[in-house]
C-alpha cells in the first residue's frame, strides 16, 4: 500500500559517517511509534547496519530498539519520519540507489496470527540533497 511514496525524493544527506533520509509511512492512518516493527535500509546495495539506525520524527531522535515501548508517542500520515545511520562504503557517485523496507504493526487489527504485520519496500535513484 503506497509503497512508492515510502521514501521522499530529494532527502538523502551524507554527513561524516552517517547517512540520512526521510520516509512516509505505508499506511493510510497514524501509528503508535511502538509499530515500528523493522526498517531494512541499503545504500548501493550496501546495508546501513540495523543497529546504528536511529528514528527521528516530531523533533524527537530514538534508536530502534527504543521504538517498541513508545505507545505514547504517534507517527501521523503526514509527518515524515527522518532514518540515520552509519554510512556504507560507497562509491564516489552523482546518484546513488537507496532501498528502504518498513515493517509495521497494525495494532488495531487482528487476525487468527495475531496482530496484522505489514511490510513494503520503496527504492529510489536520488542524488544527495
Amino acid at each position: 500500500m503506497m509503497s512508492e511514496q515510502i521514501i521522499e525524493p530529494g532527502t538523502l544527506a551524507f554527513h561524516g559517517d552517517r547517512v540520512r533520509v526521510s520516509v512516509r509511512m505505508p499506511w493510510y492512518r497514524a501509528l503508535p511509534l511502538s509499530s515500528v516493527a523493522g526498517v531494512g535500509w541499503t545504500v548501493d546495495g550496501a546495508e546501513v547496519p540495523h543497529e546504528s539506525i536511529t528514528w527521528t520524527v516530531d523533533g524527537r531522535t530514538y534508536r530502534l530498539d527504543e521504538l517498541p515501548a513508545r505507545h505514547d508517542l504517534w507517527w501521523y500520515v503526514l509527518d515524515s519520519a527522518e532514518i540515520e545511520g552509519a554510512l556504507p562504503a560507497l562509491a564516489d557517485r552523482d546518484e546513488h540507489e537507496v532501498s528502504v523496507t518498513l515493517s509495521l504493526y497494525i495494532p488495531y487489527i487482528t487476525t487468527d496470527l495475531g496482530v496484522l504485520r505489514i511490510e513494503e519496500s520503496d527504492t529510489k535513484t536520488m542524488a544527495e540533497a
